[in-house]
Formats: C-alpha cells, sequence, structure tokens
C-alpha cells in the first residue's frame, strides 16, 4: 500500500481540530508543508506536548508528507517560548534537505492555518479558500506523528 491508502485505512485525520481527511491533503502536488506546533488558543498545550514527547515521530511524518506532495520545503513551526521542542527539533532536522525551524511569536491567532501560512510564505489563502489552494499543506503536528504511525 502507498501512503494515501495507508492513512485512509489507518482513518487518520486531522488533529488540530477540523477532523479535515489527511489523505486528501496527501493526494495534493505541492511545494511546502507546515508542521504546525502552535496552539491557537492560550490555554492549550497539547501541541507543545507532543511535539516534547514525539518529535522523532513528527519529523518522520514530515518527510513522508514532503515526499508524498512533492514538496521540497518543510517548516516545523513551532512558537519560540517551547524551548524543549525547539531544541528536539534543532537535532532531529540537522543535515535535513529542505526542513527547517520558523519560530513564532507567543501571540494569539500564531496556529491559524491561514495567518501561518502568510507568516511562512507570504502567500494569502483566497477567501474561502484553504491553503491547497496556494501549494502548501498545513498538518497538526500530531497529524504528523500520526502519519508516521500509520506508515509502519
Amino acid at each position: 500500500m502507498n501512503l494515501i491508502e495507508l492513512v485512509r485505512e489507518a482513518g487518520v485525520v486531522g488533529a488540530g481540530g477540523a477532523g479535515f481527511p489527511t489523505h486528501v491533503k496527501l493526494a495534493a502536488r505541492v511545494d511546502t508543508v507546515l508542521a504546525n506546533g502552535a496552539e491557537c488558543e492560550p490555554l492549550l498545550y497539547s501541541d507543545q506536548f507532543v511535539m516534547e514527547s514525539h518529535a522523532d515521530e513528527i519529523v518522520d511524518g514530515l518527510r513522508l508528507v514532503m515526499r508524498q506532495t512533492g514538496a521540497t520545503r518543510g517548516l516545523l513551526c513551532v512558537k519560540e517560548k517551547y524551548h524543549d521542542a525547539v531544541a528536539r527539533f534543532e537535532k532531529l532536522i540537522a543535515g535535513e534537505k529542505g526542513m527547517e525551524l520558523f519560530l513564532l511569536g507567543n501571540f494569539y491567532p500564531s496556529g491559524d492555518e491561514q495567518v501561518l501560512v502568510y507568516e511562512t510564505t507570504g502567500r494569502i489563502v483566497p477567501e474561502a479558500g484553504i491553503p491547497l489552494n496556494v501549494g502548501v499543506v498545513v498538518q497538526n503536528v500530531a497529524t504528523l506523528a500520526n502519519i508516521a504511525r500509520a506508515a509502519k
């Protein structure tokens, strides 16, 4: 089975709140994949926990999504204040072609995907559009970890 089939069979959907079918995003051709590790709501810490405890799976998932979609750029978008996650990702992506860390400020709504697309690429998602419309896939960090698990 290919990655799209594995993800569909495993029932992986977006873990960022919207529940968008992940296999649909994987079928797209894009140039950029964003790993969204910035909680949109100020009192949530689930992304921070996932990044600190499953950073390796997140990077594996990002690598898989980049390969599947043809993306040449993968950004791990993390709030600068998440020092442990930042340190883990810096070590894990050292030498990874096309992967980089994008540090975000601690502001609301830094995790909003349309804001994230603009902040990282300068592209504006059209009204009633989605990031795929501008060549970007946005995956929550927990979704990326789930993609890596589905691929094993």
